[in-house]
């Protein structure tokens, strides 16, 4: 949501406003809106040294040769100078700075492509003036994405000095996109550093609080900075020594790779540095960016420009955030839990057996192992721990189940905030002219940029007269992933995230793999992905040729291609997270309490029970002040100061999330994940993916990813195959552990790893911070298996034993958070890998592109991507089998009309260009351009129905919810400002439930969950009909059709957000001064890029 359309709404008065930010809007002013906003910063544009024609094995692209291609919006520069306009009512956005949204155009205008796409004459614009807004040409929404540019080619060109006296030239090209070309590899991380500090500064600032959640240290108090902080903080709260400690650990676990790495990483923050102590001359202080002088004005005197330098451990610290926000799988044994004891009050502490009704229920929703969910792999990987999960009902539960009594979850006061007493209103405003704080009042959150309407909805206004701020906490839920899951999505984050398709060399023309994917990570300003192109030519093994992506401003491309091969990854989400249960107790036998009675923050006990002795549970205060910010108080934060205190609490198995009582007896529940304290253990992969010296292979690739902790599914392609590996540290298991249950943590049950602790291990480790004690450690170190990267980590599953294949015999692959193969059970709380799925939407293109005898190039690999990503997916998969049921017998005229029209909508789709038939639409689409979706009003019939089908069709599930449990699926993953959706919803269910009623051949039966709350298809028709007639009455009947437009229906942004073209539209959070606009709705990789290998090294 832009902040300037949400501070006309609210009236704030913008002379007021322009008081707070008037530096900035004159620096905006001054600085015009085209060419190079930054005289004299930078040596003269298109002049520079050398490698424009190759050396070391690296050459320009040549034509008929590899084919790169990328975009990533908004655009390559996130620093809002050189715009003219801001958040000021009355004040359009006249311009942009040069390349802040230039690619947002582009990428949305893929909605307008003229169908079909051809590759015959593509050549990618240079810059946005040469792309053209509707067009049949694929590479027309694409940016070229080679290695290197020569000195004509660039729009400016700087040379930089490292600290080894090597020198990085940077250029740019016409969309901003660095290209670094270094003497050496230390340099050329000095020159990456550089530039994603010009880039991205406020929002690299930003994000190191926010991976070590203290997102209040540096915005201050507010609601939604205290949520980050609790999300964020929930899995890790590590110390800054702990921090230092990954680091240490890294570079000892690497072995000979250790230092290179540690170096890496060090000349990357020198680089950013470097580029600060830049910003501190005359030269520099125009490229401040103006989110200093306004987001992050704090109130007094405090400064907040220029920033601490950056450290490595700040590294560290964004490579936890991202782990949290895309890398983290299971966990989620709470939430199954509390759906069990909701079915049957019965299975409460202690219980051993599952009865049969409950069982069933359950075991329908969780859709763990279906053999009619769409897999990636064919092939069959039951080889998991346990390989498979007991299905049977009733249920013998296995001995190391720990289910706590019913109600008795408390959650862990993780942290808490106390404020000061008095009349602020004189201290804010010597800094915030009163009248502006008056409106951020009235606004709450809508005065902060872009921020969407859910997590605007959170905040709450702030007093601005006598207070009294009294204490707050912050408690960690029982469901900690589900609950961080659901609070990212407040604020423009999915957590099930990327697609990616792959089409092996005997499904094209040219007769080599295609590749056309990327990570979906939502919309931000800045983006929170950094591209950039990276070569080294310091003649050793290790030099760097890549171009892409990296992710909150880590030290290597993570995610695009090298020389001669490409990659993408999509999160997993399998299970190496289990939640254990502990028996309290104390060192002098006195009986424990999980009450915090002395207030230290802290239950009453000493520790737990490990193998009959006593352990000491690890406890840490942490404290900082939270001081007020402009954007706090837009936030609904008070103007006032207040200490925040961080009480974290571990077991040896990790982060304490809460106590509960089995059979009334106290007991501590943590969560042991495999990837804590190890969350930069994937370093080896991109330290080594991308260098010169050895030729990479598919075979390469998965042996590097086997160091890969964090759970992915990672795409791998080159001039003669396409390879799927997923990557993650997943345990060996107790046989008597059932993964999707708690377990107890008393050392009966333990993973392999960690079954031979030492005695000294809990004499060494545990205890009180304040008194000089030590955090327990990691458990998982792996071994060096060969030079190039290869690692294995005893304790946990070997290479062979994760999910792969390569070059499969359908030619093609493709997935988008999916189930990966038959037999590899979904994580604990997963309930999404149902009978159909998002990637359906991909498959069964590439199905009927086969099927037609035809050869896949760019463009039509380009187009069944970009069809995908605006595909409804009820429409696509599911509609079709309810209107053939409601066609089992008579229709009224309304109904045969409404059923007409949902026909014409899934009709008209990419069958049309495919092999020239019917189907394979249901767009959410505004082809041509004029406002409107061409199937308006059946999109808005889709959702009305929709919206009464789920209480006609699956009573069953709303009655669950309605007694405050999970079932394992959001009932509807709709589109909204993060542009990611489909991901679940009972649509899923559905599909299973109409192939029973219309006794489909094949299909899988549910055994508790049926249609309407029958088995019988008659009534699964009535179902189906009355939820149609109350849709079509909700709509103001079939007579009203025109009128259809989506306001008579409330959506996931609001009842008040207009069309639906309006409500489903795409809109960016941003932590920038300057909002990009929002764009048609799409659900597509973030960074995607189209790739096509045709030669090698």
């Amino acid at each position: 949501m832009c902040l300037t359309h949400l501070l006309r709404r609210r009236g704030v008065d913008a002379t007021r406003l322009l008081a707070v930010v008037g530096l900035a809007v004159t620096l905006a002013a001054c600085e015009g809106s085209g060419g190079d906003p930054f005289p004299g910063s930078r040596v003269g544009a298109g002049s520079g040294d050398g490698g424009d024609s190759g050396g070391d094995g690296i050459t320009p692209d040549a034509p008929g040769a590899n084919v790169f291609m990328s975009i990533v919006p908004p655009g390559s520069t996130g620093n809002s100078i050189g715009g003219i306009g801001g958040p000021i009512p009355g004040q359009p956005q006249i311009s942009y700075g040069p390349n802040y949204r230039d690619q947002l155009d582009m990428y949305e205008n893929l909605a307008h492509a003229r169908t079909p796409l051809k590759a015959d004459t593509c050549v990618p614009p240079p810059n946005i003036a040469a792309h053209q807004k509707r067009s049949d040409q694929a590479c027309n929404y694409f940016k070229p994405a080679g290695l290197t540019i020569t000195a004509a080619e660039a729009v400016s060109t700087r040379t930089l000095t490292a600290p080894n006296g090597k020198t990085a030239t940077l250029r740019r090209d016409g969309w901003g996109v660095p290209y670094i070309d270094a003497q050496d590899r230390a340099s050329a991380e000095f020159g990456m550093g550089f530039a994603a500090a010009q880039d991205r500064l406020w929002l690299f600032d930003l994000l190191r609080f926010l991976g070590r959640g203290r997102a209040s240290e540096k915005l201050g108090p507010a609601p939604m900075t205290y949520g980050l902080d609790l999300e964020f903080a929930s899995d890790s709260a590590y110390s800054e020594a702990e921090l230092a400690g990954i680091v240490d650990n890294a570079v000892a676990k690497l072995g000979p790779l250790g230092p290179m790495f540690l170096s890496d990483t060090q000349m990357f923050v020198a680089g950013m540095n470097a580029y600060i102590t830049y910003l501190s001359t005359v030269e520099g202080l125009l490229e401040v960016p103006k989110e200093y002088m306004t987001l992050g004005l704090g109130v007094g005197s405090r400064a907040t420009f220029p920033p601490a330098p950056f450290t490595v451990t700040d590294i560290v610290a964004n490579a936890v955030l991202i782990q949290s926000a895309l890398g983290l799988g299971g966990g989620g044994e709470a939430r199954n839990v509390q759906l069990l004891q909701a079915l049957d009050p019965g299975i409460t502490g202690g219980a051993t057996m599952l009865p049969k009704a409950a069982c069933e229920m359950w075991r329908d929703l969780r859709h763990a192992d279906t053999s009619d969910t769409p897999h990636t792999t064919r092939q069959r990987f039951a080889t998991q721990s346990p390989g498979t999960l007991d299905e049977s009902c009733p249920m013998n539960l296995p001995a190391g189940v720990a289910i706590w009594d019913t109600g008795s979850f408390r959650g862990h006061v993780l942290e808490s905030h106390v404020g000061l007493t008095g009349i602020v209103e004189s201290l804010l405003t010597t800094v915030v002219p009163g009248a502006l704080l008056d409106k951020l009042g009235e606004a709450g959150l809508s005065a902060l940029p872009g921020f969407p309407t859910a997590a605007r909805d959170q905040a709450h206004p702030p007093m601005l007269a006598a207070v009294n701020a009294g204490k707050g906490t912050l408690r960690v839920s029982a469901d900690a992933g589900a609950s961080r899951h659901a609070f990212l999505e407040k604020i423009g984050m999915p957590q099930t995230t990327s697609n990616w398709i792959a089409a092996a060399g005997s499904e094209t023309k040219s007769g080599h793999p295609i590749l056309v994917g990327g990570p979906q990570t939502g919309y931000y300003a800045p983006q929170l992905l950094w591209e950039s192109a990276v070569v080294s030519r310091g003649g050793t093994p290790y030099e760097f040729a890549a171009r892409g992506i990296t992710t909150v401003n880590l030290p290597y491309v993570v995610i695009g291609h090298g020389l001669d091969f490409a990659w993408t990854p999509t999160s997993a989400g399998s299970d190496f997270t289990d939640t254990r249960v502990s028996k309290l107790c104390n060192l002098d036998g006195s009986p424990p309490s999980r009450d915090d009675a002395d207030g230290d923050g802290f239950v009453d006990a000493d520790g737990y029970l490990y193998k009959g002795t006593c352990v000491r549970l690890y406890r840490r205060l942490d404290t900082w002040m939270a001081n007020p910010t402009v954007a706090s108080i837009a936030l609904g934060g008070l103007p006032l100061p207040e200490t925040v205190s961080r009480y974290v609490l571990r077991t040896h198995y990790g982060p304490v999330s809460g106590t509960a009582t089995v059979n009334g007896e106290p007991v501590v529940i943590s969560r042991q994940r495999s990837s804590f304290l190890a969350d930069v253990d994937t370093a080896a992969p991109f330290a080594l993916l991308t260098t010169t010296g050895l030729q990479m292979d598919h075979q390469r690739f998965k042996k590097l990813f086997n160091s890969m902790t964090a759970t992915f599914n990672w795409l791998y392609v080159d001039k003669n195959d396409i390879a799927f590996f997923q990557s993650g540290l997943y345990p060996k298991r107790h046989p008597q552990h059932n993964p999707e249950l708690p377990v107890w943590g008393d050392g009966n049950f333990e993973w392999v790893v960690d079954q031979s602790l030492p005695a000294s291990f809990f004499t060494t480790y545990g205890g009180n911070a304040a008194n000089g004690a030590l955090p327990y450690p990691s458990r998982a170190y792996p071994t060096v298996v060969d030079t190039d990267g290869y690692y294995d980590w005893p304790g946990f599953l070997p290479l062979e034993a994760h999910i792969q294949d390569v070059n499969p015999p359908e030619g093609y692959m493709a997935n988008w958070n999916n189930s990966g193969a038959p037999g590899w059970w979904a994580a604990d709380g997963n309930g999404t890998y149902g009978p159909t799925h998002r990637v359906e939407s991909l498959r069964k293109r590439l199905a009927a592109f086969k099927a037609s005898g035809r050869k896949h190039d760019l463009a039509s690999m380009i187009e069944v991507a970009g069809d995908a990503a605006f595909t409804d997916l009820r429409g696509f998969d599911v509609l079709p089998l309810i209107l053939q049921l409601a066609r089992q017998g008579t229709l009224s005229a309304d109904q045969g009309a409404a059923l007409a029209l949902m026909d014409a909508w899934v009709g008209e789709g990419s069958a049309n260009w495919i092999d020239e038939t019917s189907g394979l639409g249901a767009f959410r689409r505004d082809r041509d351009d004029d406002g409107h979706y061409d199937h308006e009003a059946a999109v808005v019939l889709m959702d009305a129905w929709y919206l009464r089908l789920m209480e006609t069709v699956t009573p069953q599930l709303s009655a669950i919810e309605a007694d405050g449990a999970s079932v394992l699926a959001a009932r509807y993953d709709a589109p909204r400002a993060q542009g990611s959706a489909y991901q679940e919803g009972w649509f899923q269910h559905m599909k299973r439930l109409m192939q029973t009623a219309l006794g489909t051949s094949g299909r899988v039966d549910y055994r508790a969950l049926k249609c309407a709350n029958s088995r019988d298809p008659a009534v699964c028709r009535a179902a189906v009909l009355t939820a149609l007639d109350q849709a079509l009455a909700d709509l103001g009947g079939v007579s009203n059709q025109a009128a259809w437009d989506g306001r008579q229906l409330v959506y996931a942004k609001g009842a008040d957000c207009g069309v639906v073209e309006d409500c489903d539209a795409v809109e960016h959070t941003s932590f920038a001064f300057q909002p990009p606009p929002i764009i048609h709705w799409i659900n597509r990789p973030t960074f995607h890029q189209a790739a096509e290998i045709r030669e090698s090294r």
